[in-house]
């Protein structure tokens, strides 16, 4: 159309005066994300995992007066555990807890303590003999004489830490200890720059290697004792702020950490209800050849390499849609959907309102609303005409700028919004939150909820299903061809490491199970809701109850249920029938003018198999 080559020239002119004003940083430029490597040969089963008895995690480490906090602790925090914390001086009480009460779990970081409490090596003893497990962190090269001690008691041998050294190549996680890195199994991590090591396995399980100049170097070991199990790591006990540890190069800093927790709480810790993954291209209207796509021939990609694909498309060029178009999209939900990009798609449409001089233009934040209004009175049309509903997702084009227009997508009925995550919303500062791009949603701006992407070069999809964020990959009808290969090698090798748990899906559906759920033996099934409606599951032959909480609730707004009444706000409790579902939304002032009800993949029985399900079964 005449009006997309007009914007493109105002594009190239401004990028030719103020190319270099952005109004933002790339926050891949200050924290490059690491290059992974994944094992070649097909990837075993993780599985499901019993609840620990108690969601009890004790952290012996002392305070710190920069405000950096145990890394045990974070990571205990992160998947919904109650943590109890203790300095060295002050730990009887806490050890007799947990072996009374049984913990699963207990770290100690002594390192710089010279003298600890004389009954204290005995009682990490009685409780690591007794079945629990304890990890020793930050094991550095001035262990201290309380670390000697309690390794004396515990009869293995004094840790000894070092830094590996320049030469540093890979961060490896042992292919056989699937229990412990469960998804990062096998996958290398490239580092450059010293790493923290052991200086021996001592006859240990090496759960984390470092490879360097010199060879393979222990990182994280493992050593029975008794009917228990003790934990020696070489990273760094405490950290800032875990998210800025998880995506900065260091992968022995956090990581380690959260994977024991994981394995030794199982189900009583945080965990996604599915592994989904979507492929997005921007920009197509829905038709074929210019301005669309060869439909034709991505869909036979999706069918024959089982993969979905969503098309963010432009709500202005809807009346270009064709016949032929919107039929598949209505009759292939199980491989192609379509979702909202902006609404005109103006350059960077919802860019800063008081831009001036700038790469981008700016416009007034009304005239940002009206733009959202006009995107879902357009959908709404081509609905009605055509009985295909765009999923309550917004692609905005190049990004967000202000998150007051949040507020508005929350009125229409808007699920969720999907973007790069290499730069966060530019209206507001970044929030203070722990865990702030490590859940499947961000909730902290305005409490509207954001899934984020990556571009096909970024490999940092691997750290996304450690952490149970859905594998969504975006891409440019140019930069993939007319046959979308480069999506098709993608989805193969996602298939090989995520293995049949792989559900591939449109946004809207992936919106619907963005949530958290853990299994607490004191109060039973609690959700984390981290979107604006969830469809909850019930794989059991009798009721389950759930509690469900969600964080940062817009202003005026209230959980529903379709189970019926709830009577509380920001918490409900939803029965849902075995083998059965139930929905939870936030409701609100204003009218929910887009889409309707969609419904749950894992409800929905596909007429057509998959090719790979149906050479799986042969």
């Amino acid at each position: 159309m005449a009006w997309r080559q007009i914007w493109a020239n105002e594009g190239r002119v401004r990028t030719l005066l103020w190319g270099q004003r952005y109004g933002f940083d790339f926050r891949g430029q200050d924290c490059e994300a690491p290059a992974f490597v994944t094992p070649e040969g097909p990837r075993l089963e993780i599985g499901s995992w019993a609840p620990a008895r108690t969601s009890d995690l004790g952290v012996i480490a002392p305070v710190h007066g920069d405000g950096s906090r145990a890394v045990l602790a974070e990571a205990g925090r992160f998947y919904g555990l109650d943590v109890h914390e203790a300095a060295p001086g002050c730990a009887l009480p806490l050890v007799e807890q947990a072996l009374q009460g049984r913990w699963p779990l207990l770290g100690l970081s002594l390192e710089s303590f010279s003298e600890v409490p004389q009954r204290l090596p005995r009682l990490v003893l009685a409780y690591v003999e007794s079945g629990g497990t304890l990890l020793l962190n930050g094991v550095g090269p001035r262990a201290g004489r309380g670390l000697r001690q309690v390794a004396s008691e515990l009869g293995v041998p004094v840790p000894e830490g070092r830094q590996s050294g320049e030469t540093t190549r890979e961060v490896l996680f042992a292919e056989r200890h699937l229990a412990f890195a469960q998804e990062l199994t096998g996958v290398g991590i490239e580092v450059s720059g010293s790493q923290p090591v052991l200086n021996e396995a001592h006859g240990g399980e090496v759960l984390a290697w470092v490879r360097a100049a010199a060879g393979l170097l222990p990182a994280v070991v493992e050593l029975r004792v008794g009917a228990g199990r003790v934990v020696i790591s070489a990273s760094d006990p405490k950290v800032d702020r875990l998210a800025r540890a998880v995506s900065a190069r260091e992968p022995l800093s956090a990581l380690p950490a959260m994977m024991l927790v994981r394995q030794v709480y199982g189900e009583t810790a945080w965990r996604v209800p599915g592994i989904f993954a979507n492929f997005i291209i921007d920009d197509p209207a829905l038709r074929d050849g210019r301005l669309g796509l060869d439909y034709r021939r991505v869909l036979a990609q999706a069918r024959e390499h089982d993969f979905h694909v969503t098309i963010a498309t432009i709500p202005r060029e809807l009346g270009l849609a064709e016949p032929q178009v919107v039929a598949m999209l209505r009759d292939h939900t199980r491989w192609l959907s379509a979702c909202y990009h902006g609404s005109d798609h103006r350059g960077y449409e919802f860019y800063l309102p008081e831009a001036k001089r700038m790469r981008y233009g700016g416009r007034p934040l009304a005239a940002q609303k009206r733009a959202l209004l006009r995107a879902a009175e357009n959908a709404r049309r081509f609905s009605e005409r055509s009985g295909v509903a765009l999923d309550r997702v917004m692609v905005f084009p190049h990004g967000i700028g202000s998150p007051q227009v949040f507020g508005t997508l929350q009125s229409l009925g808007f699920t969720s919004s999907c973007n790069s995550d290499d730069r966060y919303p530019l209206g507001a500062p970044v929030p203070s939150d722990f865990d702030l791009g490590l859940r499947p949603s961000d909730l902290a701006w305005e409490g509207f909820p954001l899934m984020w992407r990556r571009g096909l070069p970024d490999r940092a999809f691997i750290l996304d299903l450690f952490l149970g964020r859905p594998l969504i990959t975006f891409g440019h009808t140019k930069a993939l061809g007319p046959d979308i290969q480069r999506f098709a090698d993608r989805a193969d090798e996602l298939h090989r490491i995520a293995g049949e748990e792989l559900r591939w899906s449109g946004l809207e559906d992936i919106a619907l199970h963005s949530y958290l759920q853990r299994r607490d033996p004191a109060s039973g099934w609690r959700v984390l809701m981290l979107s604006n409606e969830i469809c909850l599951h019930n794989p059991d032959p009798r009721p389950r109850t759930y509690s469900v909480e969600r964080q940062h609730l817009p202003f005026g707004s209230a959980l529903v249920s379709d189970a019926g009444p709830t009577g509380a706000s920001e918490q409900v409790t939803v029965t849902v029938p075995p083998g059965g579902t139930r929905k939870v939304r936030v409701a609100g002032p204003g009218a929910r003018l887009v889409g309707g009800d969609h419904e749950c993949s894992f409800a929905v029985s596909f007429a057509v198999e998959s090719p790979r399900a149906a050479r799986s079964s042969a």
